[in-house]
């Protein structure tokens, strides 16, 4: 029983450390990409390539040259002998696997084999910024932006700018709360998103998003106003 364990713990080990020492691999959607051997050529017999390291792709050998297997990647597949490479084109978020290589030498003496990670992101659109203005009797506008992509599958990270008037301020997340007063100094608030490939970046000016509200006031306060003035002229020139 505990020869067992001990070998379960020798099998687990083996393959954490072959999945952290994985070479990694980072492409887009749509883009071609190449996985390549990273041993100093030799003579070899046979050549596999498997995804997700156990369902093989492809097999090479001297006397069969090269079969590909029938998976959703074959359309997509080309081997290059010369360097042990395999060439995926139009890749797409589902090919994001840890592929596995394994080579026997000429001579079948010598086996070997490494793992390539290769993780496969959507260029991110443009973010979008949604506002939640909150107003105060005194006319000062708290507002919440959130800033969010299209790609929501995709781990995005977020991060806001603001500058004008000599004031830069940066900070992360996708949520940025600001207060805004009538009379400062407007301020251009920038939230950019970002993955491994790609970046994309939005912005709203902190005036716009207040200026609805503050209107309304003032038209609000011109109808209390307006009356009063009419009524005191009206006196005025009654009283002459």
């Amino acid at each position: 029983m505990l020869f067992s364990r001990w070998k379960l713990c020798l099998l687990l080990l083996m393959i954490s450390s072959q999945v952290y020492s994985a070479r990694h691999v980072i492409s887009a959607v749509g883009d071609s990409v190449s996985l390549k051997n990273s041993e100093p050529y030799t003579e070899l017999s046979e050549v596999s390539w498997f995804y997700n390291e156990t369902q093989k792709i492809l097999r090479w050998t001297r006397e069969e040259e090269t079969t590909i297997f029938e998976t959703n990647m074959k359309p997509r597949i080309s081997f290059d002998v010369n360097n042990i490479t395999i060439h995926i084109k139009h890749v797409q978020k589902e090919d994001s696997s840890i592929y596995k290589l394994q080579t026997f030498s000429f001579d079948a003496s010598q086996e070997h084999s490494e793992h390539i990670r290769l993780d496969v992101y959507e260029r991110l659109t443009k973010p979008k910024i949604t506002a939640s203005p909150r107003f105060d009797d005194n006319g000062t506008c708290l507002v919440n932006l959130t800033c969010s992509v299209e790609q929501i599958r995709e781990n995005a990270s977020y991060s806001w700018m603001s500058k004008g008037q000599g004031v830069y301020v940066s900070t992360r997340g996708p949520i940025l709360t600001f207060i805004w007063k009538p009379g400062d100094h407007d301020l251009n608030y920038t939230c950019t998103a970002k993955n491994p490939v790609s970046n994309n970046s939005s912005s709203v000016l902190a005036k716009e998003l207040c200026a609805g509200k503050t209107s309304r006031m003032t038209r609000e306060l011109l109808v209390i106003i307006l009356p009063s003035i009419f009524s005191l002229l009206f006196a005025l020139n009654w009283t002459q």
